[in-house]
């Protein structure tokens, strides 16, 4: 009786431990451009459990947990025996038989424990690995449950990358200057009379008085600090700033005008002239800006509804963190590429770019061009332009890409391109008499005025600065330098600090059309982490406004929108490197993302991205990069075609349209 026990016991033992193998080491499943995907077990957990209230924990642990359990009463058993095996040999009284039974039951017994302790050896081993394998490094023990959804993808980011375009300081950016104004700005225009007082009391909102002496007595301020409207607060202990000045720029965009962007100055000393600044000399402070529902559109149509609606974004506020550095910043702005470049020749559909190496303010370089005398100037006046056989050039311009790329984008019509979208050109040789095929253009940038000659810090509203105030410095030798101011604008004020350059625009039209090179994480990139660089490179310069086009998808879907924002770097051989910003990846379940590059996306001659060309092939082994898609490798490039059934690369592979690749994906991400 006591040997078939015995032997039932060691059969247990062994069946669980075969069963443990069973379940530790089934093979994972993968999937493509998802977060930590290496549970097949794990997939659609999450999805379900929040309205059934499950357990998100992975099957194989609750497995392991179970055959823990019974390994451990097991070993209750065992010790039961030996206590047993005890007990007959203390009451034998000599009995030689009884004893003998006493020995069998106890050696029995010390066998089968020393197999359950190395059996919950190998079982505790291998629920560690599990929970790595699951949770990633520096999980163990009994921590068991998968880590939630962090709360930075989630509570008050989702307005980003959509009714908010883009803002700076960025999301989390460190180092930032104390002495730097905060700029955001908004797909729709906003009203200004909903968050801005008239402090001015010249009946405009978003200004200030021609002289700023002190900039929160002669500015229109914010009507008050705090959640409702705009909030500037320590992260620490919740203090908010003193108050802050709010200008707005108007601008015209899809046909409708209004104010997009506005600059707030915080301050945090009202009898200081400057405002005072942000953070501490000792130590970096971090801040929390909070932008609430007051905040309206300047929507009559749909009676002015709150800029932040919870049925859209899942929440009715918008908030980011930036940390201040202990510095102020003295250095001056400068330009680092143009387009078209010095001295070109380039088609007349052609945007005019002009990059900086910081962001820079908008107050006075964004909106259209106006006739002068020999000259054509920018609301503002601190871009000018001059052609010499060309009329007013319409259109607008834009402060886009992080504010370091000021695009001027034309708006009269001259054709369409492969997506049927319009293209806009630049007048050439449209003057009465002119008789020419292409025209010379010359542009000047304004610099600020400095206010002595020792520094770079400006005059308020006297040319172009950087968003702590410091001229730009045209030249890039560091030393500031007043340009002067006579007339004509050409040629007398083509000197430093101001930037100037010229071009040639020549009656054609540029129709060669875009393609991705390379994409990062690539086609069916796996066991993303959630901070994983976002990037695509294309082969032309591409305009830097329509990079905000590039949407980003998530399945399954949430309440709040996974954030995004780009950020363009125009390289050397003309190729352009965008880089998508966005909320951190869910990493503790599976999750799928999706990148969608539309018709909406343009290089600087209004051409699409059609037909959809772009990687094919997955990943390189062992990293998250597509090969290189290009001409001289096209096995690498996806095999899309000039036909409406073949014209759009979907995950690799040619196919109909963007609807509906996006249906099949997500029919195949559940």
């Amino acid at each position: 009786m006591r040997e078939k026990f015995v032997l039932t016991l060691k059969i247990a033992i062994t069946t669980i431990v075969f069963l443990l193998a069973i379940f530790s080491f089934s093979p994972p499943a993968h999937a493509q451009s998802i977060a930590d995907a290496d549970s097949e077990l794990q997939t659609g957990v999450q999805v379900i459990n929040q309205p059934l209230g499950l357990a998100s924990t992975d099957i194989r642990l609750v497995v392991a947990r179970i055959i823990r359990v019974a390994l451990g009463f097991l070993g209750t058993v065992a010790l039961a025996l030996m206590i047993y095996a005890g007990y007959l040999w203390m009451t034998a009284g000599g009995n030689e038989s009884q004893i003998e039974d006493a020995k069998r039951v106890l050696i029995n017994a010390a066998i089968g424990l020393a197999i359950i302790l190395s059996a919950y050896a190998i079982v505790s081993f291998v629920i560690s690995k599990l929970v790595d394998a699951t949770l990633g490094n520096g999980f163990g023990g009994d921590n068991l449950v998968l880590e939630p959804p962090i709360s930075e993808n989630f509570q008050g980011s989702g307005a980003l990358g959509q009714i908010v375009k883009d803002h700076y300081p960025s999301r989390d950016q460190s180092e930032v200057p104390r002495n730097t104004r905060i700029i955001v700005s908004f797909r729709q225009p906003v009203r200004l009379d909903s968050f801005v007082d008239d402090t001015t009391g010249d009946g405009v909102l978003g200004n200030c008085r021609t002289t700023v002496a002190n900039w929160y007595n002669d500015c229109d301020r914010l009507r008050n600090v705090s959640d409702n409207l705009i909030n500037i607060k320590r992260a620490d202990n919740n203090e908010s700033i003193f108050g802050a000045v709010v200008l707005g720029t108007v601008t015209t965009e899809n046909n409708i005008t209004g104010v997009y962007t506005i600059v707030i100055k915080p301050i945090t000393d009202a009898a200081n002239p400057g405002g005072g600044y942000l953070g501490s000399t000792n130590e970096p402070v971090s801040y929390i800006v909070h932008m609430g529902p007051g905040m309206l559109l300047d929507d009559p149509a749909n009676n002015n509804p709150s800029v932040f609606r919870a049925t859209i974004l899942g929440n009715n506020y918008y908030e980011w963190r930036f940390t201040n550095g202990t510095a102020l910043d003295i250095s001056p702005p400068t330009v680092t590429s143009v387009f078209p470049e010095d001295g070109t020749t380039e088609d007349k559909n052609s945007v005019l770019q002009i990059n900086f190496n910081e962001p820079v303010d908008p107050i006075g370089i964004t909106g259209r061009f106006n006739q002068g005398a020999g000259h054509y100037y920018l609301d503002g006046q601190n871009v000018f332009l001059k052609s010499n056989n060309s009329a007013l050039p319409q259109g607008n311009f834009s402060l886009t890409n992080g504010y370091r790329t000021l695009e001027f984008a034309p708006s009269q019509e001259c054709g369409r391109n492969a997506c049927g979208n319009r293209v806009f050109c630049l007048p050439v040789c449209d003057v009465a008499g002119a008789n020419c095929t292409q025209d010379g253009y010359e542009v000047l940038l304004r610099a600020a005025r400095t206010i002595n000659a020792g520094s770079f810090e400006s005059q308020p509203f006297s040319g172009i600065t950087d968003l702590a105030g410091n001229a730009l410095d045209g030249n890039r030798n560091n030393i500031p330098n007043n340009a002067p101011t006579t007339l004509p604008i050409f040629p007398n004020q083509k000197q430093p600090d101001n930037y100037f350059w010229d071009f040639t625009i020549r009656n054609q039209i540029n129709t060669s059309s875009p393609f991705i090179q390379t994409i990062v994480p690539g086609v069916d990139a796996q066991n993303i982490s959630r901070n994983q660089e976002l990037s695509m490179t294309f082969n032309k310069r591409m305009r830097a406004e329509t990079m905000y086009n590039i949407g980003l998808e998530e399945q399954p879907t949430h309440p709040v929108p996974i954030w995004r924002v780009p950020s363009v770097l125009f390289n050397e051989d003309d190729t352009t490197y965008t880089r998508l910003g966005h909320g951190p990846f869910l990493d503790a379940i599976r999750q799928y993302y999706f990148t969608v590059v539309s018709s909406t996306v343009e290089d600087v001659h209004f051409n699409c991205f059609y037909p959809g060309k772009g990687p094919r092939m997955t990943v390189i082994p062992n990293t998250v990069i597509s090969p290189n898609c290009e001409d001289s490798n096209p096995q690498n490039c996806c095999q899309v075609i000039n036909d409406q059934n073949s014209d759009f690369c979907c995950n690799g592979s040619a196919g109909p349209n963007m609807s509906a690749c996006m249906d099949y994906l997500r029919q195949n991400s559940i």
